[in-house]
């Protein structure tokens, strides 16, 4: 019976020898289909738009796509096929991944575990791969790329480097590894599992985000893509003879319990080097009579520095020996300069004189030392035991550090430093001088992958946010505390980091914070605040993102330092505010009471869940000075009339009433005084007497003292519908209330009241009788804070503020 299923299974699949067709090929001149000697760069940004049958060596020559299962040996499936209806190869953002079934629709779309080309939804840069789990039997995912040296020299090293991505995580990590093997011949290779492959396991990746919730990721973001290189080094001898071919083969395990990530392979770069030289170990670099072809410097020298597709190895350990006398550019295309060789470390020292021009690779173990403030070189790839130092000790120059993906990254000396672009660190960041050192970020991210570390080796040190640049690090889901050291300015009183930590399952995940200077009433998408708010707060703001939006459960510290605090601050009421999608400050005293941490103090707040921005207050009304707690606007026969209250008010010189008949365009009708300073509820009302016949919006824009201002709610009112007053007492409360109200005609009254987290903790649906009525609302089970109470009315939305002490 097996044999028989095996049998309808191989004729299903039509399974055959693939032919023998193109692939790609290193030649002594670049053509139309080939960089000549020049690296093979595949992106496979040309499937974009595109859901087809991948055909290997077809649809991308050189490229092979296919598959094994336990079951049937060593036979290999096109990733298109299946039993039935053929799987086209389609695009996916990962949110396959969350399938039930693996399933192919008639027109060939697949579902659930199949192969994709990942990337974000419209975007042209996608990534070759699958969800790797399979409802019929283990099996292993194969991407192959062939390559042949069709040239007239041999190729003595090849580099490889490529970036693996995550687009799905199962959470399952048996088997989430993309391993990479690769095979030679002098004879076509067309299989992906025949004859003797050899492992490279430089280039074996576990897939990064598997601690995580269980959801798409963006298989781009750097927290979920891994970048790595590695070189098949031909010793005395070659790594691919003229006329030899070589195959290099991504795997991955196809099973649903030990893997059913979402994996994919992108941005492959496989470099031939032709032509090599090393240097002797000491002397001037820029001597080319200091370079030879052999491994010790002797031999044939170069013509120049200018010659194409030529890599030249670094040698020698002097770390402070300045060996450039002059200035030095490596300018041949496909050229460039490599410190350390596989089995020498080395290190390169720029001082401030020196000038290079090159773009520079750094080997494991080797390091490359920058003094010069502003350099003009480029960083290639520097593996993940590479270092990079950048050394500063001069308070009069900014040091510029330079964008790229680093292994270990050093910053010595305390004279300022800044990045030039975004950064991302695998292993280590480390700060290694005594007394004050800073980072300034600038508009530009500094990612430190999971596992990676921030170091402070002497002295103390922290990350200048001084533009929309963050520090960006992965908090898991150990209930480890992850400290954010961020400053506004490169002072030590500037000095405000924030710690997090949180528990939940599956709760991991990259979080990005920067602090800044002041408190603002109101916050725009672009994190802009208007309306400065320096009573009752600490003057600074904490902005924190999560990388996958849901899931996070954040226990958040706030540390700051006394001289920021705000006019008529108290520390026993102290507590973390939190600014909403709801366009307001949550007012949630969760634990209030600032507590002492070395020269600093703190404010804690757990459970959150939704981000960004965050502040430290004091006041019962929170940051802002005015406690609305609520706002309606009721039309009458020829007039509408405005109502709202207030809870506390500070320093509060006026509410300008402003109406508007397409909710974007808004204009004021009325002004009504404030109370100025007050701890006791206000009542306040204003009448539209020549009312708008149409739908209509109305807000309030309440006006402090300083000029400073802040919006309510809007309140819409319909043209000549049926209207109601409403009213919550008391308010502020302890828990039990009663909603009045004052319909026209009975009606049934629907809504809910939510928290400032948009949580809804009570259902309204309750009949109402015409006039005044009153319906109990208890909230006695909730903890204090802010409430808004939504009411479904027949003259459009209402929305009350309540507060619970």
């Amino acid at each position: 019976m097996k044999t028989r299923y095996f049998l309808l299974l191989l004729a299903a699949l039509g399974l055959g020898t693939a032919p023998a067709t193109a692939q790609y090929q290193f030649k002594n001149q670049p053509d139309a289909t080939s960089a000549g000697l020049g690296a093979y760069v595949q992106s496979f940004n040309s499937l974009a738009n595109t859901k087809a049958n991948f055909n290997s060596n077809t649809t991308l020559p050189g490229v092979y796509a296919r598959f094994t299962l336990a079951s049937f040996g060593a036979s290999e499936f096109e990733s298109y096929q299946r039993l039935s209806t053929p799987a086209k190869l389609a695009p996916d953002d990962g949110s396959e991944g969350n399938a039930t079934a693996s399933t192919v629709d008639a027109d060939g779309t697949p579902h659930g575990a199949a192969w994709y080309h990942f990337g974000t939804s419209g975007s042209l840069d996608r990534a070759l791969g699958g969800i790797a789990s399979t409802n019929i039997t283990a099996g292993v995912g194969y991407i192959g790329i062939r390559l042949r040296n069709s040239s007239s020299v041999p190729i003595k090293n090849l580099e490889i480097k490529y970036a693996m991505e995550q687009w799905y995580n199962s959470s399952n990590t048996q088997e989430a590894t993309m391993r990479v093997h690769y095979r030679r011949s002098t004879t076509p290779i067309t299989q992906l599992t025949t004859g003797t492959w050899t492992p490279v396991g430089e280039l074996d990746v576990p897939a990064p985000s598997t601690s995580t919730a269980i959801t798409p990721r963006d298989g781009n973001a750097a927290t979920n893509r891994r970048v790595v290189q590695a070189k098949l080094l031909g010793g005395s001898g070659v790594v691919l003879a003229p006329g030899e071919e070589i195959m290099v083969r991504w795997s991955y395990v196809f099973n649903s319990a030990s893997n059913g990530n979402g994996l994919s392979i992108d941005d492959v770069v496989i470099t031939p080097e032709t032509n090599i030289f090393y240097s002797e170990a000491t002397g001037d670099l820029t001597d080319k009579n200091r370079w030879g072809i052999n491994t010790d410097g002797s031999g044939t020298k170069p013509h120049n520095f200018a010659v194409d597709n030529t890599t030249f190895y670094v040698r020698g350990t002097d770390s402070l020996a300045n060996r450039i006398s002059s200035s030095w550019a490596i300018t041949g295309t496909n050229s460039k300069l490599v410190v350390g060789t596989a089995s020498e470390r080395a290190v390169l020292y720029l001082d401030n004189a020196a000038s290079l021009t090159a773009t520079v690779d750094v080997t494991s173990g080797s390091r490359l030392r920058i003094a010069k403030t502003q350099n003009t070189l480029t960083l290639g790839t520097l593996n993940l035991q590479s270092v990079v130092e950048y050394l500063n000790s001069s308070t009069a120059t900014t040091q510029r550090v330079n964008g790229g993906s680093y292994g270990i990254l050093k910053l010595n000396g305390t004279g300022p430093k800044t990045l030039a672009g975004p950064v991302l660190v695998t292993s280590d960041l480390a700060f290694t001088s005594p007394g004050l050192s800073t980072l300034t970020l600038a508009d530009h991210d500094l990612t430190i992958l999971k596992n990676g570390r921030v170091r402070t080796l002497a002295g103390t040190a922290f990350f200048v946010t001084n533009g929309k640049g963050g520090l960006r690090q992965t908090v898991s889901s150990t209930g480890e505390e992850v400290t954010f050291p961020v400053a506004t300015t490169a002072t030590a009183a500037d000095y405000t980091p924030i710690v997090l930590s949180q528990t939940a399952a599956s709760s991991e995940d990259t979080y990005k914070v920067r602090v800044a200077g002041n408190v603002y009433r109101n916050y725009d998408a672009n994190e802009v605040g208007t309306g400065v708010v320096t009573e009752g707060v600490v003057k600074k703001t904490w902005f924190v993102s999560e990388e996958v939006p849901g899931n996070s459960d954040i226990t958040l510290q706030a540390f700051w330092d006394p001289k920021d605090e705000g006019t008529g601050f108290d520390d026993a009421n102290a507590f973390v505010d939190h600014y909403t999608t709801g366009l307001s400050w949550d007012r949630v005293k969760q634990t209030p009471g600032a507590v002492p941490a070395a020269n600093k103090k703190a404010a804690k707040r757990g459970g959150v869940k939704n981000f960004s921005p965050f502040a430290v207050a004091s006041r019962t009304g929170g940051v802002l000075p005015v406690t609305l707690t609520a706002f309606t606007a009721q039309r009458s026969a020829a007039t509408v009339a405005c109502a709202w209250a207030t809870a506390t008010e500070t320093n509060s010189a006026y509410f300008v009433v402003e109406r508007s008949a397409n909710a974007a365009t808004y204009a004021e009708i009325g002004r009504v005084a404030g109370a100025g300073t007050s701890t006791r509820p206000h009542s306040y009302a204003f009448i539209d007497q020549q009312p708008l016949t149409g739908t209509t919006y109305y807000r309030l824009r309440q006006v402090d003292t300083d000029g400073s201002t802040a919006f309510s709610p809007v309140a819409v009112v319909q043209g000549g519908a049926a209207s109601a007053d409403f009213a919550i007492t008391p308010n502020p409360g302890a828990g039990r209330y009663e909603l009045r109200t004052n319909f026209r005609e009975a009606t049934q009254l629907r809504g809910r009241v939510v928290n400032l987290l948009g949580q809804s903790v009570l259902e309204l649906n309750e009949p109402v009788a015409a006039g005044e009525a009153r319906l109990p609302l208890l909230l006695t089970g909730q903890p204090a804070g802010l409430y808004l109470v939504q009411l479904a009315t027949a003259a459009g939305p209402v929305v009350l503020r309540v507060v619970k002490e």
